[in-house]
Order: C-alpha cells, then structure tokens, then sequence
C-alpha cells in the first residue's frame, strides 16, 4: 500500500471511529467532517442534508462557515442544487470544474457561487442508493479528481451517508415508539373508562334496589357513593386531557408553551398555586420534541402527586435548558415522605424513571416528610454547540 494510500485509509478510519466515538449524532457528523477538510485542505466544507420533504436541504455546519454561509443559506431548494449533474448514482464526486457548461451550474444563484466557486468539489452523503445530502468543499484553487481521489471521496461520503441513514432510522423508531405509546394510552383510558362507568352502573341499580325497598339510609350511601364517583371520573378525564394538550402545545410551539398549557389546565381543576419559571425563553424553544413529550408527562405525574399525595398549597415549576441538557424542576410545599418507605408504584416514579430513561435523560426525587418533595428531570438536547439545533426540521439525527 502506498504512503498516500495507507494515509487516506486513516482519514476513512479516524472518520469511523468520531461518528462511533459520540453520543450524540451530531458531534460525531461534525468531527468527521472536519477530519475530511482537514485531509483534504479544503477552505470550506459546509454540509447541505436533505430534510424530510425532500425539497430542501439544511445547512450543518460550524460556527466560522456558518457566519460567511448561513445568513444568506441557512438552506437551498434541492430543485436547484440536487439535481443534475450533482447527483451520482453511485454517489462518487463530482468537481464545479468539470460541469461549467452544464445548465446545473447555471441555474446556481451568483450569491451562491461567491463561496462555491469553480474549485468546488460535491461529496454525496449516500446511503442505500439513496442521496441524502452532500459535503460542499472548495479550495481556491482548481483542483482535478483523479481515480484514487474519486474512490477515497466516494468512500467518505458513503461513511457519512451511513450515518445520516442510521439517524433517520433511529428517528422513526423512536417515532413508532411514540405511535405505540399514544395507543397503550388510549387503550388504558378506554379500559379505565369502561371500570368507572360499569361500577356506576353497578351503584346505580343498587340504588333503585334500595329506592324499591324504600331504604333510604341506603339509597343516601349510594347517591352519594354516584356523585363520588363522578367527581373521580371528571378529575380523571380532565387530568389525561391536560397532559394530552400540553403534550400537543409542547410540539407546535415549544417546551415552554407546553408547561404553561398544563399548568393553566392543572389550574382549573386542582385548589393548588403554580408559579411557572423559565430563564431563557429562547433556548427552551430548542428543547426537541421527543424530550418536551416526555418531560410533560414526568410534570403531570409530578402534579398529580402534589396534589393527590401531597396535599400541596404551591408548587413551583422551572424549566432550564442550556448547550446540552434540557432541566425540569417540579417543587411544592406539601406534607412530604419518606423515600425508603414510600413503594415507586404508589407515585409512578417507575414510569417517569423510564420516560427519562427513553430519552438518554434520569430523573431524581428528594422529599422527607414535612419537608415537600422535589422532581428533577434532566435529559440531553443531543444538540453540539455551535451546530444548527434543527433536528426535528431535518428530520435526520434524532
């Protein structure tokens, strides 16, 4: 193997190893990305990943390529720029210098060719015979691909087409995930609906029994054994279709709208002061939708026991979300318990450890009797600094 060989071969393989080395998806893209710049020498190596319409593609880059490309393309029409002659079947590369006469190079806007200029080199991120975006690079000088250069670039891109691949599957699956979960609810509701209103059926013959009998004292336990129950059932219904319309606020407008939602809603229906707090309104609106969606969920548990378990007058709610993890504190000031002798089952604290767990997150509980209890929940953004936070836009790294 020759020196130049064996040394394109370690850029393939030092690529591998930061998309496998990270957590998040997007710290490994990123690395790799500049270990091929680096090896390359290329002035600019932006990447454009197509979202999932398939009509643009987003721009991911850092925060030194971002300030010359991102103000003007944050991202371009894939009718323009994926298109002819940019698209390899089998995703090798393909250099501006070869394709000047071609109507693709036309039709390229002349602001975009102020930094993508001749010298520009289009590295296809390809997977499974599909395009899924490209790295852009330029060098200020001409430069001409030859064969060993042409495998080595088909190579790298194909590395990281794998990995933008592997994000969209990941994100699906969490997405069937969800889809599953939404059905396990509506089935447990439908069920638990169904016990409440067979028991006040049950309530309700008795008391004609009784009414027959003309035992009154009986009929007065059953009426009010009725009204009991309907009250449980108001509460119950209510409380689900909070969380449920939280969860939607969460989704459309953001983490923050979605805690507001459930505390107006918890407002209505339970005697219990809630104070919202949230230091950086903007940054919170990054939080991404599956940990929003499962962190509403932790809340409604946690409101539910302040209330119900609690006995709480005020509970306070904060939400923080900084560079890479997004905080959920839920505090009240009600009668408190002991850890060690309180079952997980009783609060649901089972379910809002695997919620968090769900989504890389954990959640800790601190409580002691007279003293109030406290929620955290904490969860990663699984965003890198300095890199585009558009994960559900994309809809490529989950």
């Amino acid at each position: 193997m020759s020196a130049d060989a064996a040394s394109r071969m370690g850029v393939l393989v030092r690529m591998c190893e930061a998309l496998n080395s990270s957590d998040e998806r997007w710290e490994g893209f990123a690395e790799a990305v500049r270990i091929l710049r680096r090896a390359m020498g290329a002035k600019w190596a932006p990447s454009f990943l197509l979202d999932d319409s398939g009509a643009r593609a987003v721009l991911v880059t850092d925060p030194d390529q971002r300030e010359v490309i991102g103000e003007r393309w944050p991202w371009i029409p894939a009718r323009v720029h994926v298109r002819d002659p940019w698209i390899d079947p089998a995703g090798r590369p393909v250099a501006v210098a070869d394709n000047l006469d071609s109507d693709g190079w036309r039709v390229v806007p002349a602001e975009f060719k102020t930094w993508f200029d001749t010298t520009g080199v289009v590295v296809a991120a390809h997977a499974q015979g599909r395009h899924l975006g490209a790295v852009l690079m330029t060098f200020g000088e001409e430069i001409r691909i030859d064969p060993e250069m042409g495998e080595f670039l088909t190579a790298a891109g194909h590395i990281l087409g794998r990995a933008v691949h592997s994000g969209i599957v990941a994100r699906r699956q969490q997405e069937l995930g969800a889809l599953k979960e939404r059905r396990e609810m509506a089935d447990e509701l439908h069920v638990d609906l169904a016990q409440q209103v067979a028991a006040l059926g049950l309530h309700a013959e008795a008391a004609n029994l009784d009414l027959a009998e003309g035992n009154s004292a009986a009929l007065a336990a059953d009426v009010r054994a009725v009204g009991d129950m309907v009250a449980t059932l108001k509460v119950a219904l209510r409380h689900q279709m909070m969380g449920l319309r939280a969860e939607a606020a969460a989704a459309d407008e953001g983490c923050l709208a979605g805690i507001e939602a459930q505390a107006e809603a918890f407002r209505r229906v339970a005697p219990v002061a809630l104070h919202v707090e949230c230091a950086d309104p903007e940054r919170a609106r990054d939080v991404p939708a599956g940990v929003s969606a499962q962190l509403m969920r932790v809340l409604q548990e946690a409101l539910s026991n302040a209330w119900i378990h609690s006995a709480a007058a005020n509970v306070r709610i904060r939400l923080t979300a900084g560079d890479r993890r997004a905080r959920l504190e839920i505090e009240d000031d009600g009668r408190g318990f002991d850890l060690a002798t309180v079952p997980d089952t009783r609060l649901g604290t089972v379910i809002m450890r695997e919620r968090m767990a769900a989504v890389g997150g954990n959640l800790a509980i601190h409580s002691a009797p007279g003293r109030g209890t406290l929620v955290v929940a904490e969860a990663p953004l699984r965003v890198t600094e300095g890199w585009i936070a558009l994960t559900e836009r994309i809809g490529i790294f989950a």
